[in-house]
């Protein structure tokens, strides 16, 4: 009888050898049988349940399509779970090998019926998601006795030790003293505003060595959204040991996996306190400039090129002012096709010069203040009559609007997310929780400038400071430029009176102004707040 022998093992976790091993006994089987073997077909680590296509299942394809062309009388195999560990593809299968002439012989059952197929494929069906149950199960003890369930993070290290039966436990970790210092440089850098990326591309510049020996990448950071993966998600680093973040589950067409985040309620999570290595202020600091960043376009949450990207604006036609050549900036719609008049230019030295002069000496200068100050006074007396009806009303809409950004990001995170208008009216909805938290900001910052008469003197300070980190290593400069920004909302520039040259208005943010000159924690600021002008 013309013979085929089929040999599959599932996972790169198991030994190779047990292709060899299902070969050998079916040799033997042949053997006595006097069976002739004319190939033999493998599938190594591909499950059962991967399908039977080239490109799912290369193996059991090419027997399939040999059968098809003729000549062979059985397959022979260890099992009917070997052939499949689906039960349609066990169902098709046969079919196909029968519709040729052909049989399946496996070593355990003998000849395979369609009786023997159909009660075979259900158990080899059922015992594959069983499979998957147990290991669940596994995992939950080994959390809940505080050993880990998967592979060894980044910082730390395997602690496995014998029990008093001299079993081996194994998922014990501990801290590894050296990776641990590079984790809390990862968040300092991210808190203080730089990106995955730039940290990436310092640590490989430094020559740290990267989890598993590879180089750091972004990705490595970061992680991914939906799967909650990545060192700045991982939470063993605050102590937290968490399983049941995922779920997998097969496309029925591609027999693909795909990888599902499940609720936060499903997570099983386990205190490990031992191996922490972030405090809880940086973590929250971490995970608040990841959140900020949540639904903003990537061309949009990277860092600017420059300082001053994206700041300027023509005081003629309200176009951007951009960088058109190594040293020069001007109006983008007269560089375009002259779509405005403002033909004037600034070189980069001149254009940051001036704006940190008017930052540091004239944004805060005595009589711009005072001026605002008492601005600010006349228009006590009717504030004062309408702040507390406006705060509650602010304070009721930004309640709503964070509650639908906490409903919109459950809803996504139960898989809403493939649809696009989800994910539009969560960045609307965030917009809006932003906007009305800085107008709640805003009901603060001019009284804090009315009670702090030194506040102009120690601005001038900490903007100086920023100024000469600016001009400091590239790491003090990451950190002083995004801090430098959020003091401005916009820098307009017009062509000067004069002839030449350009005139440079600065409108900064009072509430960030306030909070850098003080020290005091205000709600946050976005460009929507109140506005201090100076030219320079």
């Amino acid at each position: 009888m013309r013979t085929v022998v089929y040999a599959r093992y599932s996972s790169q976790l198991q030994n190779s050898r047990s292709i060899e091993d299902q070969i050998a006994v079916c040799r033997e089987r042949a053997d006595r049988e006097d069976w002739t073997i004319v190939d033999i077909y493998t599938d190594y680590a591909i499950s059962g349940a991967a399908g039977m296509g080239e490109g799912q299942r290369p193996g059991l394809n090419a027997m399939l399509m040999a059968i098809d062309a003729g000549g062979i009388d059985q397959i022979l195999t260890e099992s009917t779970d070997r052939i499949a560990r689906h039960q349609g593809d066990a169902f098709a299968i046969r079919e196909r090998i029968q519709f040729a002439g052909a049989r399946i012989f496996t070593l355990m059952d003998g000849e395979v019926d369609d009786i023997t197929g159909t009660i075979k494929g259900l158990m080899d069906a059922r015992f594959r998601k069983d499979l998957g149950a147990r290991v669940k199960r596994g995992q939950r003890g080994a959390v809940q006795q505080g050993r880990a369930a998967a592979g060894i993070a980044y910082g730390y290290a395997r602690a496995n030790r014998l029990d008093e039966r001299g079993e081996l436990i194994r998922g014990l970790r501990v801290v590894d003293a050296d990776q641990a210092t590079i984790v809390v440089r990862i968040f300092e850098e991210y808190a203080s505003g730089r990106s995955p990326k730039a940290i990436a591309a310092g640590l490989n510049s430094e020559g740290v060595p990267a989890p598993r020996g590879a180089t750091w990448r972004m990705t490595t950071i970061s992680g991914d959204r939906k799967r909650q993966n990545g060192m700045l998600n991982n939470r063993l680093y605050i102590g937290e040991l968490i399983i049941n973040r995922t779920s997998k589950v097969v496309n029925p067409t591609t027999r693909r996996t795909v990888i599902r985040p499940n609720a936060e309620t499903e997570w099983i999570a386990q205190a490990v306190p031992s191996l922490r290595i972030i405090d809880d202020a940086l973590w929250a600091k971490a995970q608040a400039v990841k959140e900020s960043l949540q639904g903003v376009p990537f061309d949009q949450a990277r860092r600017p090129k420059h300082l001053l990207s994206g700041l300027g604006v023509c005081a003629v036609c309200g176009g951007g002012w951009v960088k058109y050549n190594s040293d020069q900036w001007g109006c983008g719609r007269y560089r375009d096709g002259r779509g405005c008049s403002n033909s004037r230019s600034i070189s980069t030295k001149q254009y940051e010069k001036r704006v940190l002069a008017g930052l540091q000496d004239e944004l805060l200068h005595p009589d711009l203040v005072a001026s605002y100050v008492r601005a600010w006074h006349v228009e006590n007396a009717r504030r004062a009559q309408v702040t507390t009806r406006e705060r509650g009303k602010m304070e009721r809409r930004h309640d709503e609007a964070a509650r639908r950004v906490d409903r919109l990001i459950e809803a996504i995170a139960c898989g809403a997310d493939d649809f696009r208008e989800i994910r539009d009216v969560l960045a609307k909805a965030r917009a809006e929780r932003d906007q009305l938290k800085a107008q709640l900001g805003d009901l603060d910052a001019l009284p804090v400038i009315a009670l702090h008469p030194g506040l102009a003197d120690d601005y001038r300070r900490q903007v100086a400071a920023l100024h000469e980190a600016l001009g400091d290593n590239e790491a003090s400069r990451l950190e002083a430029v995004p801090r430098l920004r959020s003091l401005i909302d916009r820098v307009e520039l017009a062509p000067h009176p004069s002839g030449r040259g350009v005139s440079v208005t600065i409108a900064g943010r009072l509430d960030e102004i306030v909070r850098l000159a003080t020290g005091r924690t205000l709600p946050a600021a976005t460009p929507s707040g109140k506005r201090l002008a100076a030219n320079t």
